[in-house]
């Protein structure tokens, strides 16, 4: 009786079945509790997952991993309201979610007393196979839903063309967020920090931006302790219509920061392209502001997000149109802090597309490629079995500027060698590979130096080359795209006045 019960009702929580048992075949609760305890083999109760009154999920084996399967956890978890919820919000609002995005976006916090921390609720998530870690190419280690990773588990690739364009957006945002503070002078010039190799903490929360002010709104002047800064902090979520479960990791984060001690007033501070009402109500009556690119910048500049993010996508599936990358510099270059972005990930495009026209193998963008030690990624990725190993470091940079001695030791001596045992592993047999690097800047003389050393110690390994100058152009020449030589020499390295 108690099988065929479930599966009426579905996956559901044990205290759900136990009311139904009660409600409707007449049983007392103590032995409708008791019939649920006993349960039946097909009866299947999900593990590390725990629920309010010591609740259990529980599915028939035949309904697992069926659409119906996740509706029903899901709405069982959101019901919650709790760390699990907010988590699982903020996942689906983006699908795929770099491991230190996450840290900040499931809305738990770093570490902090009677809150279980972010890194805690993504473990029993994971064990309750709810939520998946994966490491993507071109985004490394990266958490998305089970029902996600299921769904796209052999088309992963696709996965990552659909997340990068938003990645990218979003951190061109970030950056003209981060001028447009400073220039209002509503932070400290140089303390205003944006997520990259780590996320920005306040309290015990990590956030997309976050910088000490010296606002009169925020500023706690302290009797014989002199002056303590407030904070203006920021989340950033590039999607259209975010809807309340997606705010509620950062309406949680705020409450929470709020009730500390010892942390200075702060001014709260979201940004999406849009939002349902009752998100933008919800988020506007807790104090926060609910931006968005279109009222912080203007309309012109809310559609070259918008732009920004198709024309990337299309881009990395192949689709380049050169004359769309003049009209989003145009766009977007009105915004400081947004070139440098730009110029990094559209180079990355241009290369691929010059390498694309000549090519006879398939070309990628950002390949992850497993080395002895580590991973390292490959920006131009061109292979054609047993004819061609092409590997393209691109540094797409400022005319004049100087591509960082590090990043050229680093590409020498770690990802040039992780790449040729990922090329040993695939059994390669052709010719030398050859390693490569495009920069729309240039190299010091000592990186030169260290380039030409290393050629000349591997020449029976592998070829290493620098493309630059002179050279470029030509490379970008011979392809004979018009619209691509344009945007190359407005935006990349502009021809030398006679």
């Amino acid at each position: 009786m108690l099988v065929d019960i479930l599966k009426r009702l579905g996956p559901c929580l044990s205290t759900d079945l136990t009311d139904y048992l009660v409600t409707h075949c007449g049983l007392s609760p103590a032995a409708a509790r008791q019939r649920v305890s006993r349960g039946a083999p097909e009866i299947k109760r999900l593990a590390h997952m725990p629920f309010p009154r010591k609740a259990r999920f529980l599915y028939h084996q035949d309904d697992y991993a069926s659409p119906y399967y996740w509706e029903n956890l899901y709405s069982a978890i959101f019901a919650t309201n709790g760390p699990y919820a907010r988590a699982l919000g903020a996942v689906q609002a983006r699908e795929v979610v770099p491991l230190g995005h996450f840290l900040g976006a499931s809305g738990a916090p770093i570490a902090q007393k009677k809150q279980i921390s972010a890194r805690t609720v993504l473990d029993r998530m994971i064990a309750a196979n709810i939520l998946v870690e994966q490491t993507l190419p071109g985004l490394g280690p990266s958490v998305m839903t089970k029902r996600t990773y299921e769904r796209h588990q052999q088309t992963l690739d696709e996965l990552v063309i659909a997340t990068r364009p938003r990645l990218i957006a979003e951190n061109i945002l970030l950056d003209s967020v981060r001028e447009w503070l400073r220039r209002l002078a509503m932070v400290s010039f140089n303390a205003v920090r944006t997520r990259g190799e780590e996320m920005p903490r306040v309290g015990t929360f990590a956030w997309d931006l976050a910088a000490p002010s010296y606002l009169t709104s925020v500023l706690n002047r302290q009797k014989d302790k002199g002056v303590k800064p407030g904070w203006v902090v920021c989340d950033v979520l590039l999607i259209e219509n975010v809807q309340l479960k997606h705010v509620e990791p950062f309406l949680h984060k705020v409450r929470t920061l709020d009730a500390l001690k010892n942390i200075g007033r702060t001014m709260f501070m979201l940004i999406a392209q849009g939002y349902e009402t009752e998100a933008f109500k919800t988020l506007r009556s807790a104090g926060i502001i609910p931006a968005t690119p279109k009222s912080l910048f203007g309309e012109d500049v809310a559609d070259g997000f918008r732009e920004l993010i198709q024309t990337l996508d299309e881009a990395a599936k192949g689709v380049v149109d050169p004359e769309k990358f003049g009209q989003l510099f145009s766009k977007l270059g009105k915004l400081e802090g947004a070139i440098g972005n730009m110029r990094g990930a559209f180079f990355e495009l241009l290369v691929a597309e010059v390498v694309r026209k000549n090519a006879a193998g398939q070309v990628k963008l950002n390949k992850i490629c497993k080395g002895e030690d580590g991973n390292a990624e490959v920006d131009v990725y061109h292979l054609n079995e047993g004819i061609t190993a092409q590997m393209i470091e691109c540094k797409g940079i400022a005319p004049g500027t100087l591509v960082d001695d590090e990043e050229i030791g680093l590409w020498l001596t770690t990802r040039i060698t992780r790449v040729r045992h990922h090329l040993q592993n695939l059994g390669w047999s052709g010719p030398l590979p050859k390693f490569e690097l495009w920069t729309s800047g240039a190299l010091s003389a000592q990186a030169r130096e260290r380039v030409e050393k290393t050629r000349l110690a591997n020449a029976r390994k592998f070829e290493i080359s620098v493309v630059e100058g002179d050279a470029l152009r030509i490379a970008v020449k011979t392809v004979n795209d018009a619209s691509l030589l344009k945007t190359f020499e407005q935006h990349f390295l502009p021809q030398a006045a006679a």
